[in-house]
């Protein structure tokens, strides 16, 4: 095995200091696949998105000590959810989600691995408290599994879905789904629409793109867009998605 897989206790971590009491209900979010933090740059350019993001959506967080110190001196709380430990240095390798407002629950699901490697794909559930309102904010942070027919695809898509069901709030749903293929990204939009979610556009489209097409995305429902855009970046093989929302 080339990994360390994580005990069901080992899963969920939280670390850093939230910032707020509750999440503004104007606010700017981010989804960005990391690559492991393997990039000199990408600590400029996290700091750089630190600065003006409430919410930020992380996929592929490889948590070493000084990527952690990097994170908490942000102004975030972060919850994560490990999917497998480093052999090199043992650290956790998976999806993170920073707010400034701490959530007031949290959930994963894991049901679908990677082939060979047998790697599990983190979807990561946040419940955020949202000012001037009861209502939370429903935040999921996915990275879909990659290798795979589409039936492992779909069950991962709905499996994501099912954390939103029987939830009547604003929903926010971000991350990389790995829609490289037609078929892929008509199922992904065939989820998204059975749940009642909104694709944010962005104009120009400068996502990330494998084999011609955007693999990151952002759903929502319940939110106003005010803004959205993408930051062009060599700090990582994904380019950030940024996006100004409103809580209705």
């Amino acid at each position: 095995m080339f990994y360390k897989q994580p005990h069901p206790a080992e899963v969920l971590t939280a670390h850093g200091s939230p910032t707020q009491e509750a999440l503004p209900r104007k606010f700017t979010v981010c989804v960005w696949n990391w690559q492991k933090c393997k990039k000199p740059n990408w600590k400029n350019d996290f700091k750089k998105i630190a600065q003006t993001a409430d919410l930020f959506l992380a996929q592929e967080v490889h948590r070493t000590a000084s990527v952690k110190n990097l994170m908490d001196s942000a102004p975030y709380h972060w919850t994560g959810a490990v999917s497998f430990f480093s052999l090199k240095d043992q650290s956790p390798i998976g999806v993170a989600t920073g707010c400034t407002a701490k959530p007031a629950q949290v959930a994963f699901a894991a049901d679908q691995r990677e082939p060979i490697l047998r790697m599990p794909k983190m979807t990561l559930s946040t419940l955020v408290p949202v000012q001037g309102t009861k209502r939370p904010l429903l935040v999921i942070n996915v990275h879909a599994i990659n290798f795979t027919g589409l039936k492992p695809f779909e069950q991962n898509l709905r499996r994501a879905a099912e954390l939103l069901l029987g939830f009547n709030g604003p929903v926010l749903l971000g991350g990389d789904f790995n829609s490289w293929s037609a078929k892929r990204r008509r199922l992904l939009h065939c989820v998204a629409k059975t749940a009642g979610l909104s694709e944010i556009l962005f104009e120009p489209d400068r996502r990330t793109r494998f084999w011609g097409r955007p693999v990151d995305y952002l759903f929502v429902r319940g939110l106003k867009v005010l803004a959205a855009g993408v930051r062009v970046t060599d700090a990582s093989d994904h380019n950030p998605l940024l996006a100004r929302l409103e809580i209705r």
